[in-house]
């Protein structure tokens, strides 16, 4: 069924809410926004809307998509009940806005607990749900729930691996809804016109990223309690171990203690002349900023994902990202100051360089915003209006208890 028999077009919406998911988005709304069959609506929500985390709608803006629709969310209490209550005001919201707009495909990406809510509303009123980047494992974040639940409420999966492939098909749902597309950070790496150093160092201001720096990220671990702070503390002082070393620092999303991270950031750029603290890089800027880098290093799905596939090293912390398909380039250490110093240690190293830049991504060819439109609009072609779908069930032996 076409939702819009006026214009002949598919009605697709696409659902964002922070500057990361947005990035990813960006080469798949592109596409969408100039194919024929479709029309496209944007929907902006979460931190874009908040000045405290860069109000990143202006880049949506700049980047030509003036006409979206806001749904704002209260993001102020950063406790993990007010995480539980915002997700049920944006439930309630979007049940509000697809009432009213009903297209025939809504797209969402990730495994945050805001789109869980878009992803709860859309099913429960019958629009059917596409989701990018399913079936990863995370087991320190409470988005690992989140993406699978995400995963259950949607018709059609794109996951970044095969890895994650099968898991979605674990878990009942129909193979032929499946594909392997790739993740789209790592088509945006192996695309993107990056700016030159000299060029990112003016539109900064930062005079550091002329020597040897590294990027910084880093977000609480949302399954673990009130341990923002202490592990951050413990981050600074390794990065206190390389005086010679600069620093780009972006600010945590709006996850639990997000605000905590924030605000220490805040404090300890202030004693350090040669660290630079930004709220939001915008896609270009980061992955110029990445390319220069001697390493990245924080908790942060980007340095699993996109950064490998640019040939630097990342210093992974933590248990945030447990569970994901990593690359040689990438080490992994506890989060206290020791691991962390004999970590960047490791990879500062000529050898451990020089094998980065030999990396091969993992997690696609750089064609995942094509493969989605074809997939989407195949899906619509045949099965546009309905939620309906058979669970896939697998032929296993459970093991003897005892």
């Amino acid at each position: 069924m076409i939702a819009d028999s006026n214009e002949n077009k598919y009605q697709i919406c696409v659902v964002t809410g922070t500057r990361a998911e947005y990035g990813l988005l960006k080469e798949l709304l592109f596409k969408l926004r100039d194919d024929s069959r479709c029309k496209l609506t944007l929907v902006v929500t979460g931190s874009h809307l908040v000045e405290s985390f860069g109000n990143t709608q202006k880049e949506i803006m700049e980047d030509g998509f003036e006409d979206y629709i806001k749904v704002p969310i209260p993001l102020e209490d950063d406790s993990k009940s007010g995480m539980a209550k915002t997700t049920g005001i944006a439930m309630q919201k979007f049940s509000e806005l697809f009432t009213d707009y009903k297209p025939d495909i809504c797209i969402v990406l990730g495994d945050r607990f805001e789109i869980f809510a878009v992803a709860a509303a859309a099913h429960l009123i019958g629009i059917p749900v596409a989701h990018i980047s399913g079936g990863d494992v995370t087991e320190g974040a409470v988005d690992d729930a989140m993406r699978h639940c995400i995963t259950k409420l949607s018709s059609l999966h794109f996951p970044g691996c095969e890895q994650s492939a099968k898991r979605i098909i674990q878990m009942g749902e129909q193979p032929d809804r499946v594909f392997n597309v790739g993740e789209p950070g790592v088509e945006n790496c192996l695309k993107v016109t990056c700016m030159s150093r000299r060029e990112l160092a003016d539109n900064l201001n930062f005079e550091g990223i002329m020597g040897d720096y590294a990027v910084v990220t880093f977000h609480p671990v949302t399954m673990e309690n009130s341990t923002a702070a202490y592990q951050l503390h413990e981050l600074i002082g390794a990065m206190e171990e390389f005086p010679d070393m600069s620093y780009i620092i972006t600010k945590a999303n709006a996850d639990a203690e997000g605000r905590i991270v924030n605000d220490i950031w805040q404090q300890e750029t202030e004693k350090h002349a040669n660290w630079k603290l930004v709220s939001s890089l915008g896609m270009v800027r980061y992955l110029s900023a990445v390319k220069y880098a001697k390493a990245v290093i924080g908790n942060s799905s980007s340095g699993i994902y996109e950064v490998p596939s640019m040939g630097i090293p990342t210093v992974n912390i933590g248990d945030r990202q447990k569970g994901r398909i990593m690359a040689e380039s990438i080490v992994s250490c506890f989060s206290e100051k020791e691991k962390i110093t004999a970590s960047i240690k490791e990879v500062l190293k000529d050898d451990f360089q020089q094998k980065a830049k030999n990396i091969v991504p993992m997690y696609g060819d750089g064609t995942t915003s094509a493969q989605i439109v074809s997939h989407v609009m195949e899906y619509l072609l045949k099965i546009s209006g309905t939620t309906k779908k058979h669970f896939y069930d697998i032929d296993f032996v459970l093991a003897e208890k005892g």
